[in-house]
């Protein structure tokens, strides 16, 4: 016999030949086999995991999305994604909170292939269990835009009876808002016969003490009386504090000028100070005046006012910036005054200058007064006549409704 060399092979040389190879081949089986053992092993136990984390994450994005923990929807997720070699997938819990949480906890169990041969470790593991645990989170009205809001509420005596609904109203929409994903902040201007503030940082006398502010402008008419100048008051409606003129007017119990307690509230995002500030609000006066809430309305929006209240964190330009005034009545006893502040411009000023929206809420008010709000808006889609308070609720709710967006987000 001659090798593959040219060198002439006895018989007996090559079986020897042949019996080592075979040898080596017996030895080393076991290890061939325990090596193919453990990567079919942890083949298997990967996609296990990633097919019960797929599962899990699908059912509770469903859940989070229904807002319903159904079982039977669940386990079809988890069917959907069970690996052929997995004989059944088990809900191991799912929980569904009060902050629109679903929790998913999932759980895949098999049998490891050709145990015999595993190594000594995994030896006995007659089950692998594989366990996966997700959490989605519905987040409602997510704001696209931050958005600025100042409500304008009318606080007269006419207001007694539907103030606290008022309230309730206010502070339910104001829960509905998750100030965590949310860039929302809301100002407040009580109105009877005028507007009050405290602690006013551009009002020096207001310090510790409640000031009535007048937001007209005046000039000397017949006899040196001063009449309202409703162009001077459109000039001066953006203007700095200091460049106003304030007389120093303190609010009494017989002086129906302003609340002795109702001040204006500047822009804020502390939704606790808020429902604290609301809770709070109590009807005084026996007039109204809704262009003076509208004026000082507007000075809390603007950014040289919200510069002048020293706001914090101010908001970039192009955020949305409403206001929402409220009454119930005609305004007494100067019922003439918005009219001649809509005829000298002030609406298209707050519309088209400072890009403001505005909307009226009026309850049981007169078709001439609703045509008054009209104007001033400029059109009659945000204007509206609540006839009760289940109207009220659903206007306020629509006049505060923020462009947004719904949102599930996988995690905690």
């Amino acid at each position: 016999m001659t090798s593959r060399f040219g060198r002439r092979v006895q018989p007996q040389q090559a079986l020897r030949q042949r019996g080592a190879i075979s040898l080596t081949f017996v030895m080393l089986l076991p290890v061939l086999l325990a090596v193919i053992s453990v990567a079919i092993f942890f083949s298997m136990y990967t996609l296990a995991v990633v097919r019960a984390g797929q599962a899990s994450d699908a059912a509770s994005v469903a859940c989070a999305y229904q807002q319903r923990g159904s079982n039977s929807v669940i386990q079809r997720y988890l069917d959907y994604y069970r690996p052929v070699f997995v004989p059944d997938a088990f809900l191991a819990s799912h929980q569904l909170d009060a902050q629109q949480g679903c929790q998913i906890s999932a759980q895949y169990n098999f049998e490891p292939l050709m145990p015999e041969v595993l190594p000594t470790v995994a030896q006995g593991k007659t089950q692998v269990h594989v366990n996966s645990v997700s959490t989605s989170r519905l987040l409602t009205s997510v704001a696209s835009k931050s958005t600025d809001f100042s409500l304008v509420l009318d606080i007269s005596g006419s207001m007694v009876e539907e103030l606290p609904e008022l309230k309730q109203i206010i502070t339910h929409v104001i829960e509905d808002i998750d100030p965590l994903n949310n860039k929302v902040r809301f100002s407040i201007v009580p109105f009877q016969t005028g507007v009050t503030v405290k602690n006013a940082p551009w009002y020096p006398v207001s310090n510790r003490k409640a000031k009535c502010v007048d937001g007209l402008s005046y000039t000397a008419g017949r006899w040196g009386l001063e009449v309202m100048d409703p162009e001077q008051t459109v000039d001066d409606l953006n203007l700095p504090a200091s460049r106003l003129t304030m007389k120093e007017v303190t609010p009494g119990p017989w002086l129906d000028r302003c609340s002795e307690t109702a001040t204006i509230l500047p822009l804020t995002d502390d939704f606790s100070q808020l429902k604290s500030y609301v809770s709070k609000l109590e009807t005084s006066g026996s007039n109204t005046a809704s262009y003076q809430g509208l004026i000082w309305g507007i000075r809390t929006l603007t950014e040289q006012w919200q510069q002048e209240w020293l706001v914090s964190n101010l908001q970039p330009v192009q955020s949305v910036q409403r206001l929402v005034l409220f009454t119930d009545g005609k305004d007494l006893p100067k019922s003439d005054y918005f009219n001649e502040l809509i005829e000298a411009g002030l609406c298209q000023v707050i519309r088209q200058d400072h890009g403001i929206e505005m909307s009226f809420i009026g309850f049981g008010v007169t078709d001439s007064r609703l045509e008054q709000f009209r104007r001033c808006a400029g059109s009659g889609d945000v204007v509206y006549d609540a006839q009760d308070i289940a109207d009220l609720e659903d206007y306020f709710r629509t006049a505060l409704d923020v462009e947004s967006q719904t949102r599930i987000v996988l995690g905690k």
